[in-house]
């Protein structure tokens, strides 16, 4: 639940987040803007020695050594110190852009950071990391090219200088028709953003498959779903195909009309200037100099195509990063938010409901749960129980009504408050790729190795850490790097990270769900202790993890139809009693489980 204010970039505001991405690193950008003005200054100084250089040696005093050795050396040193300017403005590029591209880096994933949970339910995976990964490149690129404008540019001023100064004349019939190959171009410029806008969107769509791959590998295997997922990659493929074979095309028609504009212009150029060598007006010297000076401008005046040829594509990636930066979130701390108290708080639901996508997911839920106490909460697949968790975390507002901590609306205390002062096992178990020991500091990075290993132990995974190789220094994750754990192992491991937060607040989603009822039952006894004196919520799909629930919360399609006890609910809630029955039903179906699982007959 965000707003975005991000506009649509045109090609000027795209040159300014390039030019902004230089300036923020003023040293480095002074020096590369001397190094590119030095070799793009000295181009046009160039064709201006040897031209002189011809005229004198063509003079009256005819072939003069002394004149052609001075002459060589000038044009000799013009060309080292522009190969110097080039070196160095390569260099100094390189290395603003990677500070550039590493920066944006930083500020999009510090922004992914502060983005509330509702974001990342919107938001494509795909979308989100082509963000995080390609369009900070496209940021680097424009930065670049910012330099290769004034690069360009330089180049241009230098060698028009150069021309000028041999025929003014004669240099503008060369480039008369010169502006006349630029409107097609801008033209063409429209239709290079409209595709790389359709290649964005094919892309982001190409990378939500492989992500789904990479996920779904098993579904795929066993429903032998292998051709599907290639013919959908395929389709994508060639719209992709056809969106980068547009911009190929279009750059090229672009290319195509400026050849031919700078071959119109160089036959004029041959034709009058011949003509005024043949009449004396002009030394042919400086027809050489001047058809070398204007081949030479247009070589800057195609870098600036490409250039804005490139900025145009680029384009629709600064869109999307922009709507990342300019994500305004609802959920953030109001003007004068409050602190929120350490230790367990009165928790108060007051008349709360909730909208999701316009289809209310909560409705009017009151309730008060003291300081200390289990809450159990149930209900069928689809009642709201995760959504009630995520109102508690703060992860969404309440649509209506409010959550009072000890009084005080939720939405008036310091939210990074409660996430300190909360933990939560999840049902599906996610670890990141670090190290075991560094994964169950997630809540207390500076807790010791000694605690660490301690909160191992009361999750009851400790002796299985020790057999791995490297121990507690065993690099797992959710992906490829955690296939030797497995999930009862993962499961743990995130409890442990729960014990050792020590938290006032914990939030269990069935935490035990991957556990034997050897591993269950060390871990339960460990929740246990980690329970008391705590204000606990815990989500259940199987009923034995409820046995020592002070109150349990029924929810049926979003409306709670009971909050009592787990004894009074069997007498006084229709919806309990069918969860109830239908938990017993599938223990006495099973004769291996009942004697594994007896607390289930205390429900």
């Amino acid at each position: 639940m965000t707003t975005s204010s991000g506009t649509r970039h045109t090609t000027f505001t795209a040159f300014l987040v390039g030019a902004r991405s230089l300036w923020q690193h003023p040293g480095l950008a002074v020096a590369f803007l001397v190094a590119t003005l030095t070799q793009g200054t000295l181009q046009g100084g160039m064709v201006w020695a040897l031209r002189q250089v011809l005229i004198i040696l063509n003079g009256p005093g005819g072939m003069n050594r002394r004149v052609l050795l001075v002459g060589a050396l000038a044009v000799c040193a013009i060309w080292f110190v522009r190969a110097a300017g080039i070196y160095a403005a390569q260099v100094l590029a390189g290395r603003l852009a990677s500070r550039v591209e590493l920066r944006w880096m930083r500020e999009v994933l510090e922004k992914l950071l502060t983005l509330p949970v509702s974001f990342f339910d919107k938001s494509s995976r795909g979308d989100l990391v082509m963000t995080a990964y390609n369009d900070t490149k496209t940021v680097r690129l424009v930065t670049v090219q910012f330099g290769q404008l004034v690069l360009y540019l330089s180049q241009l001023a230098g060698l028009m200088v150069a021309a000028w100064a041999m025929s003014a004349k004669l240099t503008l019939i060369g480039l008369f028709f010169a502006p006349l190959g630029c409107v097609p171009v801008y033209w063409l410029g429209r239709r290079l953003t409209e595709a790389a806008r359709r290649e964005q969107k094919q892309g982001v769509s190409l990378q939500d498959s492989y992500l789904q791959l990479t996920s779904g590998i098993r579904v795929i295997k066993v429903n032998a779903g292998e051709s599907q997922i290639l013919e959908r990659a395929r389709q994508v493929s060639q719209q992709l195909w056809r969106s980068v074979l547009r911009q190929i095309h279009a750059g090229g028609l672009a290319r195509l009309l400026l050849d031919g504009v700078e071959g119109f212009g160089l036959i004029l150029i041959l034709v009058i200037g011949g003509a005024d060598v043949a009449a004396g007006r002009m030394p042919w010297q400086s027809l050489l100099g001047l058809l070398l000076a204007v081949m030479a401008i247009y070589a800057p005046v195609l870098g600036l195509l490409s250039i804005y040829s490139y900025i145009r594509q680029a384009i629709p990636d600064l869109d999307r990063l922009d709507r990342i930066l300019n994500t305004v979130p609802e959920i953030q701390d109001r003007p004068g938010a409050r602190p929120l108290h350490e230790g367990p708080a009165t928790i108060e639901l007051r008349n709360v409901s909730f909208t999701y996508n316009g289809q209310p997911a909560l409705s009017d839920i009151s309730a008060v749960i003291h300081r200390g106490e289990t809450i159990g909460i149930v209900g069928p697949t689809g009642a709201g129980k995760s959504t009630l968790l995520s109102l508690l975390l703060r992860f969404y507002d309440p649509t209506d009504g409010a959550i009072l901590f000890d009084g005080v609306d939720l939405r008036d205390l310091r939210h990074r408050d409660l996430m300190s002062q909360s933990s939560i096992v999840l049902q599906e178990p996610f670890l990141f790729i670090d190290t075991i020991a560094n994964n169950i500091r997630m809540g207390r990075p500076g807790a010791t190795l000694d605690e660490v290993v301690a909160a191992a132990k009361a999750a009851g995974v400790h002796d299985e850490i020790l057999q791995m190789e490297f121990g507690y220094e065993t690099v797992v994750g959710t992906g490829p790097e955690a296939r030797g754990l497995s999930g009862g192992q993962k499961q743990r491991i995130c409890v442990a990270a729960a014990l050792l937060k020590n938290a006032p607040l914990l939030f269990l989603d069935e935490a035990t769900n991957s556990l034997d009822s050897v591993s269950e039952a060390k871990v339960q006894a460990a929740i246990e202790r980690l329970m008391r004196h705590r204000t606990t919520f815990v989500i259940a799909h199987r009923f034995s993890t409820l046995r020592n629930a002070d109150r349990i919360i029924v929810l049926e399609q979003g409306r709670m139809v009971g909050f009592d006890s787990r004894t009074r609910l069997l007498t006084s809630c229709k919806t309990f009693r069918k969860l109830w029955a239908s938990q017993m039903a599938l223990v006495s179906d099973s004769p291996e489980v009942l004697p594994r699982r007896p607390e289930m007959m205390d429900v």
